[in-house]
């Protein structure tokens, strides 16, 4: 036989305990899966905003190849500001750029041309801006010849 004035209640304190422990593991575990999705996300706006100023490295590069001429070589280092930023829908931002002239040097090939022809150092920059205000600033170097007094 049992006797049921013996009983404490035992049992029902420690399912109480384990109830609690385990309540804590689940929310700890909520917060975790949150907390790495943000970072997900974050690292995938990086990433957009990066390709995002790549591309507009590529649209220069690709209008300079196609006969869009370069910006009078003026004053060497300074920068003119960035043109107005370009929307890009399928990537959720938009992406600016500027070509800095750097300086120049002499054309160094030899022949008749020698001190006639320069090489133009360029700097291509792009800046990209995808969601979450993530941000790529790109930069990509070219030399153009070209006469002397471009």
């Amino acid at each position: 036989m049992h006797n049921p004035r013996r009983e404490q209640g035992a049992i029902l304190v420690i399912g109480l305990v384990l109830l609690l422990v385990m309540t804590v593991l689940g929310i700890s575990t909520m917060s975790t899966a949150s907390l790495e999705l943000n970072m997900a996300g974050n690292d995938q706006f990086l990433e957009n905003a990066f390709q995002l100023a790549e591309s507009g490295i590529d649209t220069t590069m690709t209008a300079l190849n196609n006969g869009t001429p370069v910006p009078p070589p003026l004053n060497p280092g300074v920068c003119p500001a960035f043109g107005a930023p370009v929307p890009v829908a399928p990537m959720g931002g938009t992406v600016a750029v500027r070509l800095c002239f750097q300086g120049d040097i002499p054309d160094l090939t030899g022949g008749s041309s020698l001190g006639k022809i320069r090489q133009y150092h360029f700097v291509n920059q792009s800046a990209g801006v995808a969601q979450s205000a993530a941000r790529s600033l790109n930069h990509q170097g070219l030399f153009v010849r070209g006469p002397d007094g471009l």
